[in-house]
């Protein structure tokens, strides 16, 4: 016969017994879970705008069988997802687990200590024949974030701030910029690639201004490509653009500066410099190479000398002056047309032509009107200066009708000037 003592003891254990395995089915759900969140900083306290990539990694020993991340507003940061989410194997205390893992990419807005809130992993878990719903929170995270000393910062106006572990800058164009077909445009294609940064990130495009060049800006393309090891991004510009003068002009480069997050310092990519010219145009309108030879030879340049030489040796000798309606010396400008036209210088004719006709105000008024000199430094004027291109003049011919030009109408104002009628001109009335 049992007695009451006896059978209250026996039931209390089989109590104790029947609720062990529940107390440990308690403690295994709640206790064997674990998400941490840290921040890759790499021992430096990131600039604002500057890429920290957060891991967020998870390890449950319960059986799970719905699982969904609710990630905190994040405030304070920007911030894209790198890769999905990874599942895998993994051990908890020494007992199979499986693991998550999440990768982000976030950037700091402004300097300070600022926080990062609770991630909350909402789990659905297998208990015995039932589910279980569980939250797993992540700690709180503390990131500090330097403040930029100095100019060329994050908050630097006048200067673009773009942190990133490496840059890169590719300059292509669609035709030579060199030889220009007339009255036409290049287009210019500069591409900037940057680590570590979203497309926003990258700076807007250039001013694209020389002296002698006219430029008009084309589309933008940006795009941000996600990669394991953080964001890259690219940013396409485009210009269309020409000479705007005869004679060829330099685009100047133009600095891109950037901060090394590797390094630790600022950095400068740089899109270059472009020399840009229109193309040589022959007689039937097609671009053409330029001649070999360029420049004159010796013995003709040596010629040319010993020609001006002589005459200037003439004039002195046979004399003149202001009765005899000749300068005394020849004047400098019609020696460098001569010289202008042995070495094929278009521009340096027409400077020469423009000095001459200065330099002799009288006699201009005759030789610069003359039908055949108009018609020769009209072509030369369209070679030089019409935007449609024109073949240029033949430069000794335009010489020589000057020089003959002006003889003729010294000689005229010579006539003029003297004191007896001509012998075959009209007679007076008696």
């Amino acid at each position: 016969m049992v007695t009451l003592p006896r059978f209250v003891a026996a039931a209390a254990a089989a109590a104790l017994a029947v609720s062990a395995p529940s107390a440990a089915a308690e403690r295994s759900i709640f206790d064997d879970v674990k998400l941490e969140v840290t921040a890759e900083t790499h021992g430096v306290e990131p600039y604002p705008n500057e890429l920290v990539m957060l891991r967020i990694r998870g390890v449950y020993r319960p059986l799970v069988n719905i699982a969904h991340m609710i990630q905190p507003s994040l405030a304070n940061f920007g911030w894209t997802n790198l890769t999905r989410d990874i599942n895998f194997d993994a051990e908890f205390d020494g007992f199979p687990a499986k693991g998550f893992e999440r990768t982000l990419a976030i950037f700091p807005e402004k300097s300070g200590e600022l926080t990062i809130e609770s991630f909350t992993h909402k789990l659905t878990v297998v208990d015995g024949n039932g589910y279980r719903q569980l939250d797993v929170k992540s700690p709180p995270i503390k990131l500090k974030v330097a403040e930029w000393k100095g100019p060329g910062g994050p908050r630097d106006p006048h200067q673009w701030w773009l942190p990133s572990s490496d840059v890169r800058v590719t300059d292509n164009w669609s035709g030579d910029p060199n030889r220009v077909p007339r009255g036409e445009t290049v287009r210019r294609t500069v591409t900037i690639e940057a680590d570590g940064v979203t497309a926003e990130q990258l700076p807007p495009p250039p001013v694209m201004r020389s002296p002698g060049i006219i430029s008009f800006r084309g589309p933008i393309d940006r795009e941000t490509r996600v990669t394991e090891n953080g964001p890259v991004a690219r940013a396409i510009y485009r210009w269309d653009m020409r000479p705007t003068t005869a004679h060829p002009a330099i685009v100047e480069p133009i600095d891109v500066p950037w901060f090394d997050t590797r390094a630790r310092t600022l950095r400068k990519a740089v899109i270059p410099a472009q020399r840009m010219a229109w193309a040589a145009v022959g007689p039937s309108g097609e671009p053409v190479a330029p001649p070999a030879a360029e420049k004159p030879s010796a013995l003709l340049l040596s010629g040319a000398g010993a020609v001006a030489f002589f005459a200037g040796l003439g004039i002195l000798l046979l004399g003149g002056g202001a009765a005899s309606g000749v300068p005394a010396l020849p004047p400098r400008a019609l020696l460098a047309l001569r010289w202008a036209a042995l070495r094929r210088d278009p521009a340096a004719v027409r400077a020469a032509v423009t000095r001459l006709a200065r330099d002799e105000p009288g006699p201009a008024q005759r030789w610069t009107a003359d039908p055949q000199v108009r018609g020769a430094l009209a072509e030369l004027d369209r070679h030089l200066f019409d935007a449609a291109g024109a073949p240029a003049p033949s430069l000794s011919r335009l010489s020589s009708l000057v020089r003959k030009a002006r003889r003729e109408a010294i000689a005229a104002s010579r006539s003029k000037a003297s004191g007896l009628a001509p012998l075959d001109g009209p007679y007076g009335k008696a």
